[in-house]
């Protein structure tokens, strides 16, 4: 992670493709992949924990701060190190209803917390170096607080606490990129692009949370019609809406936010 900052604890719906074996896609039940690997669903692999000696494992830090990222829903993490999930989407898009945070208007998350395995996407972290700081959740304990970096700063605020910020931990990738119908620009896809920009399937984007809809099933009661099915996948996101509360030093700004970074979208823009 980048040096010198801190982890703190403080009706009509969309269709999901289905990935088959030849490549091709069919429109239908999301389950029918479930049992795909992370690899498949192109979710970080590795084991988390197995030679890891700081904070945050799995290798030396990218150009956002944090190593490459591992994938709870296949690693849970071995010698004291937690998969620890990233995505803080929740319920209608609320913040997330963290134990004991008494976060305003805050409602059930749905990869992470007691969630936390359902994610495809979060980051290795030795827990025990953040007991206590971190979240309350069986699932989730210590695990850094996961926050979205496009949240308005109030809410970072109520989720991160004062004088806290969020700070991305993964990079978009060109593949999750799409053109905006109404601007002509390349932007980050998200699950209100589903049905219309793109099918969701694991080949489609690089950095997508829960490919073909699969935990967003299962945590329906597998009714792909339900409003809850539906509500889950409107939430999904790829990289640039996942990412950590930090506390930075004086000066100091996410390695995302400095004027001279551009990210895959804005590189597809031209700059």
């Amino acid at each position: 992670m980048a040096r010198g900052a801190v982890l703190v604890g403080v009706a009509c719906g969309p269709t999901v493709e289905t990935e088959t074996g030849d490549g091709s896609g069919t429109s239908g039940d999301p389950s029918e992949s479930a049992s795909a690997s992370a690899d498949e669903t192109g979710a970080p692999s590795g084991v988390c924990g197995e030679f890891d000696t700081e904070l945050i494992g799995g290798g030396p830090p990218g150009p956002l701060g944090y190593p490459e990222g591992c994938s709870p829903i296949s690693d849970p993490g071995v010698n004291g190190y937690r998969c620890c999930s990233d995505d803080p989407a929740a319920i209608g898009g609320a913040p997330p209803d963290y134990q004991g945070k008494n976060i305003p208007n805050a409602d059930t998350p749905y990869f992470s917390g007691n969630n936390n395995d359902l994610s495809n996407t979060g980051q290795c972290v030795r827990v025990t170096d953040i007991a206590g700081q971190g979240l309350l959740e069986m699932a989730a304990t210590d695990c850094p607080i996961p926050c979205n970096p496009a949240w308005a700063a109030d809410i970072i605020d109520d989720v991160c606490g004062p004088a806290r910020v969020c700070c991305q931990t993964r990079e978009l990738q060109p593949e999750d990129c799409i053109i905006d119908p109404d601007t002509g620009l390349h932007r980050p896809v998200n699950g209100n692009d589903i049905g219309a920009s793109s099918m969701w399937r694991p080949s489609d984007h690089a950095t997508h949370q829960d490919p073909n809809g699969s935990a967003c099933l299962a945590l329906a009661g597998g009714e792909v019609s339900s409003s809850a099915f539906q509500d889950c996948v409107r939430q999904l996101s790829v990289a640039d809406q996942r990412g950590f509360c930090m506390a930075l030093g004086a000066g100091q700004l996410c390695p995302g936010e400095q004027p001279s970074y551009m990210d895959a979208c804005e590189i597809l823009n031209g700059g």
